[in-house]
């Protein structure tokens, strides 16, 4: 698939229907560090996100985009892969074991923001 093909696939309207039928998952206790973090037209707000080494924490986002290429995100270094139904928070438990930058992006790896893991 040419470059091209992922650049319009990225501008498609989501399914707003599905995303009406989908509840807020928790993802941890009420008493864990939690950080919003809106996907919108402009991406990933905030799109650098600093964490804690070994600290848990939930990361909610929230994506208010029809855009199809941020209808899911992945975060390759924890292995992680999450829909993002439109206008429903979804919550991501993390607790990053070692200290460096990661990867935050969406599904297919055009938008990308950085998670700066610092020490404790």
């Amino acid at each position: 698939m040419s470059s091209l093909g992922l650049l319009s696939a990225c501008s498609k309207p989501a399914e707003e229907a599905q995303a009406a039928q989908v509840a807020p998952e928790p993802a941890a206790p009420a008493n864990v560090k939690r950080v919003d973090i809106a996907v919108t037209d402009s991406g990933f707000s905030p799109s650098t996100i600093e964490l804690k080494k070994g600290e848990p924490v939930v990361l909610r986002f929230t994506r208010t985009t029809k855009s199809e290429c941020l209808k899911a995100i992945a975060i390759p270094d924890l292995k992680i892969e999450k829909d993002l139904p439109l206008n429903v928070p979804v919550e991501v438990a993390v607790t990053p074991e070692k200290e460096g930058k990661m990867v935050l992006q969406c599904w297919m790896a055009m938008i990308k923001a950085t998670i700066n893991v610092v020490g404790s």
